[in-house]
């Protein structure tokens, strides 16, 4: 069993401004990101700390990341398991 209030404490430490969710799963933990004005080589760098992050706290190994930017504007969808 996961801290979904943990997790969602690290989230906006992280990622001041964006909306997001956490989603405990049978599989892991899912985490839906979407925000804007992040400067991409910081965002992917934000990501892979979360994603390290997510890992050691679920126990997991495997990662799915999907990142979509447009603009100023991201969404990210990671799922651990």
């Amino acid at each position: 069993m996961v801290d979904v209030k943990l997790v969602e404490k690290k989230i906006k430490s992280m990622f001041k401004d964006a909306d997001y969710e956490v989603e405990e799963t049978d599989k892991g933990l899912k985490v839906v990101l979407e925000g804007l004005g992040e400067d991409p080589a910081e965002l992917f760098g934000k990501i892979g700390d979360l994603v390290s992050g997510l890992n050691k706290l679920t126990k997991t190994k495997n990662a799915d990341i999907v990142a979509s930017l447009q603009g100023m504007a991201y969404g990210v969808e990671i799922e651990v398991y």
